[in-house]
């Protein structure tokens, strides 16, 4: 049976991960739009203004679910928050960059929006079905470009691989740790589905799997030092 303690870590972890995915999506959106003038083909600059204005319309729509769980949300433009991932602070360095972020900060907040479909906080769920319908094509295009990285021969493999596993840093935190009591409990109470290292289990073995598919082989590890993580802002900044 619940207490009410975990009843309310429980809804704070929610809040919090609810929180830093709008943020971390408006940031996205964000970083996605400024490559719409300068991504290295016509078909991907077109791509990247219509994954950010996906990911600016996810964002704008998920903070009014914080009100649901008892939270005023006074910015909803999320760019000015600190809840979003270090990487998102400033622009992505380069095309390969830009790839890793849509692989790897793309697909932990789609795991994490997967696992809200059948959320007991009902708002959460509403949105998660219309984020789910639209997130296809950006992993449509970040797996193409994954793919044609990995056959542009070994420097630019090497590369790709040297981004994803920087980015693995911080994306494979937003979740938090496997044993983080708020999570626990949110999942038992049903406000989300998958435990946190069952996210990255599912985004890890999807990489790897597309990366091995090229002939390519890259190590994900699981985060083991959690010191220098804010459970409040979800960014992990050593």
């Amino acid at each position: 049976m619940i207490t009410s303690a975990e009843q309310d870590i429980a809804t704070r972890c929610m809040a919090s991960l609810i929180g830093a995915l709008a943020d971390n999506k408006a940031a996205l959106g964000r970083r996605y739009g400024e490559w719409a003038v300068s991504a290295p083909t016509l078909e991907s600059a077109v791509a990247a203004a219509a994954m950010a204005q996906d990911e600016l319309g996810h964002a704008r729509s998920t903070y009014p679910v914080l009100k649901s769980l008892g939270f005023e949300e006074r910015d909803e433009t999320g760019f000015g928050r600190d809840r979003r991932l270090a990487l998102l602070d400033s622009e992505l360095a380069d095309w390969t960059t830009m790839i890793a972020a849509n692989l790897l900060v793309d697909a932990a907040l789609t795991t994490f929006v997967t696992s809200c479909v059948n959320s007991s906080v009902t708002a959460m769920a509403q949105r998660a079905r219309k984020i789910l319908q639209e997130e296809g094509s950006h992993r449509v295009h970040a797996e193409a470009w994954a793919r044609r990285l990995c056959r542009s021969g070994d420097a630019q493999a090497e590369l790709l691989i040297e981004r994803l596993a920087t980015t693995w840093e911080q994306s494979s935190r937003f979740p938090g740790p496997d044993d983080d009591p708020g999570a626990v409990a949110a999942v038992e109470l049903g406000m989300f589905s998958l435990a946190p290292g069952r996210q990255r289990a599912m985004v890890r073995d999807w990489l790897v799997a597309l990366l091995d598919g090229e002939g390519r082989t890259i190590s994900l590890i699981e985060p083991a030092d959690w010191s220098a993580w804010d459970p409040r802002t979800r960014r992990w900044a050593p």
